[in-house]
C-alpha cells in the first residue's frame, strides 16, 4: 500500500489532517489494514479504541482529550518511515506501533531523528527494543526469545527432543525465526525440518509431507497466522494426527480464522497466548469489551488486552510528564514506569521500562501456554507446563 493510505481517525476525534489544539493530545498510530498483519492489527484496535473511550470519558489527561492519527502501512515496512515522519507533522506526541514487527524495527532510525517514542503494543521481536537506535523505541510484551525460552523448557518437561517447525514467507516471521530457532536450539531442541511456504499459498501438502518424514516428536508453526496457519493446521491434523502440535501467539489473536478450520482441527493445539482465564484483569476486560462491542466482540485475545494497555500506559505517562510536555520528555517518563499492572499475561505480571529496559515484561509469565478445544475455541491453559512469574 502506497503513502496515499487513507488516513483514519476514531468517530470521537477530530479529523486527521488537522493538528491537535491546546485541548487535545495527539497520539499517532500505524497500522496494517491489508497486509499479513492486518487481523491482529484489528485485534489490537479493540483494545485501543476502547482504552481511548475510558479515558476521554473520563476527562481525558489533564482535560485534555486525546485524538488518535492513524495511517495505514499496509503491512509494506518500507512505508513506515515516512508515515512515522506525517505522524510527527500531525504532531503526535507517542506513536502506536500497530502493524508488523519489522515495521516496527524499521522505523526506529527515524523514531531517534524525531525524537517521538514509538510503543509496540503487540509485536515480539526483541531487536524493535534494542541497541542500536533504541532510544525511542519499545514493546510491551515478552520477545520472541523468551517464546523459544518458554517453549524450550515446554518441549523438555514433555520429553519433545525432535521438534520440526512450519512457518510462511513473510519479512515478520523471518526476523523472528531469527531470534527463535537458535533460542530452541540452545535449549537443546533438535530442529529436524524447517518447511516454508509462501504467503499465498492454497495448498502446503508437499511441505507437510517433507515434514512428516522427518518423524518429529512436536510440530511447532510459526507463522503470522490467518488462513495459512489454517492450511498448515487442516494438513498437520490429517498428516500426523497423534504428534503434538505447537504455534505462536497468532492463531490465539485471531478470533475469525477459528471457524475456517475443519471441525476439531485445533483440538489440542498449544499455542503462545498471553491470556490466562485466571487473570482477574483479563476477566475484567472481557467485561468490558462485551458492553462496548456486543456481538462484535468474540473472545479476548492478547492483542485487544495489550491494545488496551498501550493506550492506559501512554496515559499514565503523559501524566507523569505533564499534558504539555513535549515527546523529549515524554520519553523520559516512560523510562520511569514500574510494575504498570497489565490486562494479559499470568496473574501477578507487570511491565517496567528503564532508560536500559525497552521491553516491558517483567517476567516470563507474559506468556500463556494455552491449548484449543475441541470446538476449535480457546480453552484451559496447558497442564503439562506452564512459565512462573518469578
Amino acid at each position: 500500500m502506497s503513502l496515499a493510505a487513507a488516513a483514519m481517525t476514531l468517530s470521537f476525534t477530530a479529523c486527521s489532517g488537522s493538528s491537535g489544539n491546546g485541548d487535545e493530545i495527539v497520539l499517532g498510530m500505524i497500522e496494517d489494514t491489508a497486509g499479513g498483519t492486518a487481523a491482529t492489527s484489528a485485534e489490537a484496535t479493540l483494545g485501543i479504541e476502547l482504552a481511548l473511550s475510558e479515558i476521554n470519558e473520563g476527562g481525558g489527561v489533564d482535560g485534555k482529550k486525546l485524538k488518535l492519527v492513524r495511517f495505514s502501512d499496509g503491512g509494506e515496512p518500507s512505508q513506515s518511515p515516512a508515515l512515522v515522519r506525517r505522524l510527527v507533522n500531525e504532531k503526535a506526541r507517542v506513536i502506536l506501533m500497530n502493524s508488523g514487527s519489522a515495521s516496527a524495527a524499521q522505523v526506529k532510525p527515524v523514531a531517534n531523528q524525531e525524537n517521538v517514542a514509538t510503543i509496540s503494543p503487540t509485536n515480539i521481536l526483541g531487536a524493535i527494543a534494542q541497541p542500536p537506535n533504541n532510544a525511542y523505541s519499545y514493546i510491551l510484551a515478552n520477545p520472541v526469545t523468551d517464546v523459544g525460552t518458554v517453549y524450550g523448557a515446554a518441549f523438555t518437561k514433555a520429553g519433545y527432543k525432535r521438534v520440526a517447525v512450519l512457518t510462511d514467507d513473510s519479512p515478520t516471521m523471518a526476523g523472528l525465526n531469527d531470534a527463535l530457532l537458535p533460542t530452541l536450539e540452545k535449549a537443546g531442541v533438535d530442529l529436524v525440518a524447517n518447511e516454508k511456504a509462501p504467503m499465498t499459498a492454497t495448498d502446503v501438502t508437499s511441505q507437510v509431507s517433507r515434514l512428516s518424514r522427518s518423524k518429529p516428536d512436536a510440530v511447532l508453526v510459526s507463522s503470522l497466522g490467518g488462513q495459512l496457519e489454517i492450511l498448515f493446521q487442516n494438513a498437520l491434523k490429517q498428516a500426523l494426527p497423534t504428534t503434538p502440535r505447537f504455534s505462536l501467539a497468532s492463531i490465539g489473536n485471531q478470533p475469525q480464522t477459528w471457524a475456517l478450520a475443519k471441525p476439531g482441527t485445533l483440538d489440542g493445539l498449544v499455542y503462545a497466548s498471553a491470556i490466562s482465564p485466571q487473570n482477574t484483569r483479563s476477566n475484567e476486560l472481557i467485561t468490558k469489551l462485551k458492553s462496548r462491542y456486543g456481538g462484535k466482540f468474540k473472545a479476548l485475545t492478547a492483542f485487544s488486552a495489550q491494545g488496551y494497555d498501550s493506550v492506559h500506559l501512554v496515559a499514565k505517562v503523559l501524566k507523569d510528564a505533564g499534558s504539555d510536555a513535549d515527546s523529549k520528555a515524554i520519553n523520559t517518563a516512560l523510562q520511569k514506569v514500574s510494575k504498570f499492572e497489565a490486562s494479559f499475561g499470568g496473574t501477578g505480571f507487570t511491565m517496567s521500562f528503564s532508560a536500559d529496559k525497552h521491553i516491558g515484561s517483567d517476567g516470563l509469565c507474559g506468556i500463556v501456554l494455552r491449548t484449543f478445544d475441541a470446538q476449535n475455541q480457546p480453552g484451559q491453559n496447558w497442564a503439562t507446563y506452564q512459565p512462573s512469574c518469578g
